[in-house]
């Protein structure tokens, strides 16, 4: 019991540091790239850190799994450098008390990653988005700038207005491109001036006076195909309620796992299984470590390099079955499987290591080399 509680203290200590360095860097990436799209805005800083704080369980559901990893090959390597496991096992202690030490600190990590990935991050992902909402409207609407061409919050407007006065805008230029990428439309429309109005249901509306529209049916040829028509007024709707906000960018992210578990759509079961992988990952990876180190320890190095390769394989492959770029070839979620299979096979190898041929295969094939040598 004893070296059980002093393995687990080693191990959160070494986790906690490294939890908190990942997460302060991937805090100040996103900062930095959030202030670089609020310059010349009056964006609140809380609100600033509150979109940032809600990021971090959608952060954590990597950083957790590689954090444990880490810490587990840490700590290994101090026990090694300071030959405290072969003092241990001077002492009696069963190598599976090391293997118990490690999968029961899995277990606590992985109570609090499965209420992060069912529950909490969906949960923050949903608030995100309104408070991204917010912010991208009071960039792009609430702060016009006179004698500057600027995005709203569709990209495909573009404005630039002479003069402003409050809500009304004098000498006004607007460009439109069609969101449709099959269609060859492109309006341009010129006015003397307009106000800004924002609807009961928060969408806004600007309404030019006194204008003319000029529609382009082929880009290419920008002196045929052109219709131009004047108006007294023309009303255009830039800036659409949260509802339909999120319904256009409705994430796999804002799903929790019994949703995903419902769902039949290929998306949502490649977030389910994907989810579960990484559950199982904060078990596999640590204990493929700890396997390698203390069974397996015939060159440390070796074993060092070799753990890091596989945890680097492991999640590339399972990234690029996630991004359903093989979505209409092969099945994602059967391939994912079969990775979780063959590393749950290494952890079962690696643990018969001192019972099974494979060692003394291992080793005669090496002596035999050295002898030759």
């Amino acid at each position: 019991m004893i070296f059980t509680k002093y393995i687990l203290k080693e191990i959160f200590k070494n986790q906690l540091i490294i939890l908190i360095l990942l997460f302060f860097v991937c805090f100040c990436q996103k900062l930095i790239k959030m202030l670089s799209l609020i310059i010349d805005s009056n964006i609140s800083m809380h609100l600033i850190f509150l979109c940032l704080g809600l990021n971090i369980p959608e952060v954590g559901k990597l950083l957790v799994p590689l954090s444990v990893f880490l810490s587990v090959l840490i700590t290994f390597y101090r026990l090694h450098i300071h030959n405290e496991i072969i003092a241990m096992y001077s002492c009696a202690v069963d190598k599976y008390i090391l293997i118990r030490s490690v999968f029961f600190f899995s277990g606590i990590v992985a109570i609090f990653a499965i209420i992060n990935i069912a529950w909490l991050s969906p949960y923050c992902a949903n608030y995100q988005s309104r408070l991204s909402y917010e912010i991208k409207r009071n960039i792009n609407v609430s702060v016009f700038s006179e004698k500057k061409f600027q995005l709203l919050v569709d990209k495909y407007l573009i404005l630039f207005v002479n003069s402003i006065q409050g809500n009304k805008l004098k000498q006004i230029f607007l460009a439109k491109t069609n969101q449709d990428k099959d269609s060859n439309i492109f309006t341009i429309i010129t006015a003397d001036q307009g106000n800004v109005y924002q609807q009961v249901d928060g969408s806004r509306s600007i309404i030019l006076e006194k204008g003319t529209c000029y529609n382009i049916y082929n880009k290419c040829e920008l002196f045929k195909n052109i219709c131009v028509t004047d108006f007294s007024q023309y009303k255009m709707l830039f800036s659409n309620t949260f509802d339909s906000f999120l319904q256009e960018n409705k994430s796999v992210n804002q799903m929790s796992m019994c949703q995903l578990w419902c769902s039949s759509e290929p998306e949502m079961q490649v977030e389910l299984h994907w989810r579960f992988t990484l559950l199982i990952s904060i078990f596999i990876m640590p204990m493929i470590t700890t396997l390698l180190i203390i069974t397996v320890s015939h060159n440390y190095l070796t074993n060092l390099f070799l753990t890091v390769v596989l945890y680097t394989i492991f999640f590339i492959l399972h990234i690029f079955l996630r991004s359903y770029a093989l979505l209409e070839k092969i099945n994602p979620i059967v391939w994912v499987w079969v990775i979780n299979a063959v590393y749950l096979l290494i952890v079962l190898l690696l643990n018969l290591w001192d019972t099974s041929c494979i060692k003394k295969l291992v080793l005669t094939g090496y002596y035999r080399s050295h002898i030759k040598i």
